[in-house]
């Protein structure tokens, strides 16, 4: 690495994941001088990311230690980079909303659909193309580069980046370290003093072991827990997807499965759901509907837009910038820069990651991708093998990785006959001419980003 490093940030057009990184790396004074070379398809979005980023940089006084750069071709900035992130999502928050709509007209209800179900399977088919592509370049452009990606469907598109393109990339995603820090809080102890065991994958991963000062503290929660849901629930609580203060009735479903199997599954029970679609097959969740008034998808859409926008009048000039983006931003790249610095200093912290099984957690496939802990180095992210995790976890895991396979082979194929296969083994379909008119219709919405398709 020379005295600047260099990181290419592919998907900055979104401007949300821009903006958290340039904050925490105009904090991270310790990191030295960086170049940062914005990619995006979108000319507009890539403007408005670029200036907010230039904005940021200029309002702290760092133009000398950060450099901003922009472009729409990603092969012509990948050489010599340090770092390389992806988080694109291909159609943006329409194309998301045009899954959920289609979806709930064949009477299947997601609160998300980034993962796994009908809408997750959509998501696979647009991204997961589009990613390999992204790490065949980086394996002929930047070979030597630490690869992190962040675009969903994780678990599909770190299995298709070994498989495909042959490159170890690692996922990352806050909903581990999230979690962790909702469990602190529900027993009111520092997050610091907290640590955990999990194995999973992406936004269905068990935390096995939790402790406080190293002694046992699932007792504690159990006890709080189980006074909490004892009470009847405020109907606001249930189903809400922003609260500063977590409470058991905010993830019951995923305190039930912590009863059953004494593990509390992350990322909680707004992604948790969906992999579970037996269990609520007609969206029903605690009186409420699954993606509509319970972890309305609506509602994080208009979050999402309204933060665009508000980020786009910022970037020119209709608006001050928020200076407030400089405290700590606690968003989905909050641990990029302390990995970052972990694999400079080669200080061997430990971090939540997504990699190739091989092994790693024992009667999981070996090609499939896995979330468990894993140590930055100065060579890179080193995975933990977990030796522990109970067999009934380990069969949940097993059969919810049936579909991914499948979903990736028909995505990088364009093999119809394979999504409706991997809509079947996916489990939220069960009739196959169901799955078929949903695959049909999902297809013909999506179309304009399926070239594979056409």
């Amino acid at each position: 690495m020379t005295d600047r490093r260099t990181l290419v940030l592919i998907g900055a057009g979104s401007a949300v994941f821009t903006r958290g990184l340039l904050a925490d790396l105009i904090g991270a004074t310790d990191l030295g001088a960086w170049e940062i070379r914005l990619v995006d398809v979108d000319t507009e979005n890539l403007s408005i990311a670029t200036r907010l980023a230039e904005a940021m940089v200029a309002s702290r006084g760092v133009g000398d230690s950060i450099r901003v750069t922009s472009s729409l071709d990603r092969r012509a900035v990948l050489p010599g980079a340090d770092f390389v992130v992806t988080c694109v999502g291909v159609g943006g928050r329409p194309a998301w909303q045009a899954d959920w709509e289609t979806c709930m007209k064949h009477g299947v209800f997601q609160p998300v659909g980034d993962s796994i179900m009908p809408g997750g399977i959509s998501r696979l088919l647009r991204t997961t193309p589009v990613i390999v592509e992204i790490a065949r370049d980086i394996a002929e452009l930047a070979p030597d580069a630490f690869y992190f990606n962040y675009s969903n469907p994780m678990t599909a598109n770190i299995q298709a980046i070994k498989q495909y393109a042959g490159v170890e990339a690692v996922g990352l995603c806050h909903g581990m370290h999230h979690i962790q820090r909702e469990l602190a809080q529900l027993i009111d102890v520092p997050f610091e003093r907290t640590s955990t065991l999990y194995a999973g994958i992406n936004h269905l991963t068990f935390i096995y072991d939790f402790r406080v000062d190293g002694q046992d503290a699932w007792p504690i929660i159990r006890e709080r827990v189980h006074r909490e849901l004892a009470e009847a629930p405020d109907p606001a609580v249930i189903g809400n997807i922003f609260y500063d203060t977590p409470s058991a009735w905010h993830n019951p479903f995923a305190w039930e499965l912590f009863d059953r199997y004494g593990a509390f599954a992350a990322a909680g029970d707004r992604h948790v759901v969906e992999f579970f679609p037996e269990r609520f097959l007609t969206g029903d969740y605690y009186g409420k509907k699954l993606g509509i008034d319970a972890f309305s998808l609506e509602e994080i859409l208009e979050w999402g837009e309204n933060r665009y926008q508000g980020m786009r009048r910022q970037a020119i000039g209709e608006e001050p910038l928020d200076e407030s983006i400089f405290a700590r931003s606690g968003g989905e790249q909050e641990q990029l820069i302390a990995i970052i610095r972990s694999i400079t200093t080669d200080s061997r912290e430990m971090f939540s990651c997504n990699v190739i099984n091989n092994g790693l957690v024992p009667g999981l496939p070996d090609g499939a991708a896995v979330e468990i802990p894993g140590v930055a180095t100065a060579r890179g992210i080193r995975p933990i093998s977990v030796p522990d995790l109970s067999a009934p976890l380990t069969a949940i895991l097993q059969r919810r990785l049936a579909s991914v396979g499948i979903a990736v082979e028909a995505a990088m194929t364009g093999d119809r006959d394979l999504v409706v296969e991997a809509m079947l083994a996916d489990g939220a379909v069960f009739d196959p001419d169901a799955a078929a008119a949903l695959t049909d219709d999902l297809i013909a919405e999506q179309l304009r980003f399926l070239p594979q398709f056409q």
